[in-house]
């Protein structure tokens, strides 16, 4: 059956006949089907109503704007979502009815607007990043995050946002692009860390390493689980052992669990020697020398750890002297 025969069965008596007609004008997908369909939007059975408004998703294009206009214009939230969806179909028009939705009553639906117009529009971005909804703020900075060049005082805006997220997200960015980041972008971050934590912090710090090295010395301090968990890592990833100093700065102010973090399989020379005093250090604590040892089972180790485990494993320390005996017994 092709589609005139099946439109016509759209108005058949028998429901069942209509439901026949409607499946098969799906699986046929021809967009000149969307005429039967309108009229479906005032049927009383809303199966065919829904089945309506899946249609016009499907085909609906921008020779369709009067029927875009008049989904916008409906009392229905379903409808007038539907037409934030579509609008952009249909060009310059379909802006201006995307316009007004932006500022429709349900929250779903304005954001649906708005972010058709940021992927769409990237000048309506400096107005998206000034309205009062937290979510269209965090899909500009979803939006801003795909763009190949960003400009540097929209990230700074994101950075000054009073959301969490969407300065996390500003913060995504510049972790991407180096590029974006310059002098106000800095002095942003050096204020943002001061009132940040955990992760945040971690991130943050990490993009400051470069510019601001002198300030590791009181970032490593830090014991939050997770603010240790992320600049360990990037630590790591920069090769911590090659910058000149911290190894001295770490042992002497690092917190117990970056230190154990951070020496977690680490096989450099620098970072066997950290280790093997760290061990030694009667005055560090009884858990972090036996996670240290912990850590190392499994993993190759050189003589002089060797030596000083197998002294350990004679220590009082309960913990310790088992964990020693632990790795002694893997060799």
């Amino acid at each position: 059956m092709s589609v005139r025969p099946a439109l016509a069965k759209l108005n058949h008596s028998d429901v069942r006949q209509r439901r026949r007609a409607v499946r098969h004008l799906f699986e046929l997908n021809d967009p000149e089907a969307l005429n039967g369909f309108e009229k479906l939007l005032d049927d009383p059975d809303p199966w065919f109503r829904e089945k309506a408004l899946e249609a016009i998703e499907k085909w609906a294009a921008s020779k369709d704007l009067v029927l875009i206009e008049k989904l916008s214009q409906s009392r229905e939230n379903t409808r007038r979502l539907l037409a934030a969806r579509i609008a952009i179909r249909a060009g310059g028009a379909g802006q201006v009815i995307l316009g007004k939705l932006s500022s429709d009553d349900e929250s779903n639906i304005r954001l649906a607007a708005w972010k058709a117009r940021i992927n769409s529009d990237d000048s309506s971005i400096a107005e998206a990043l000034v309205v009062q909804d937290r979510a269209v703020r965090r899909a500009v900075a979803q939006r801003v995050s795909s763009l190949e060049r960003v400009n540097p005082n929209i990230i700074l805006q994101l950075l000054s946002d009073e959301s969490e997220t969407v300065r996390a997200s500003a913060i995504g960015i510049i972790e991407e692009d180096s590029s974006t980041y310059d002098e106000q972008i800095e002095n942003r971050l050096n204020e943002l860390i001061a009132e940040s934590s955990g992760e945040v912090k971690a991130r943050i710090a990490s993009i400051l390493l470069d510019s601001s090295p002198n300030r590791i010395e009181y970032w490593i301090r830090d014991p939050n689980t997770a603010f240790v968990n992320r600049f360990s890592r990037s630590l790591r990833d920069t090769d911590w052992t090659s910058i000149e100093g911290l190894s001295d700065t770490l042992k002497s102010n690092a917190s117990e669990m970056l230190l154990i973090r951070l020496l977690r399989g680490e096989r450099s020379k620098s970072g066997a020697s950290l280790r093997d005093e760290l061990l030694n250090d009667n005055s560090r604590s009884e858990e972090m020398r036996s996670q240290l040892i912990e850590d190392l089972i499994g993993r190759p180790i050189s003589e002089s750890t060797l030596s000083i485990v197998s002294e350990l494993a004679k220590s009082d320390l309960e913990l310790i002297s088992s964990s020693a005996n632990n790795l002694l017994a893997e060799q």
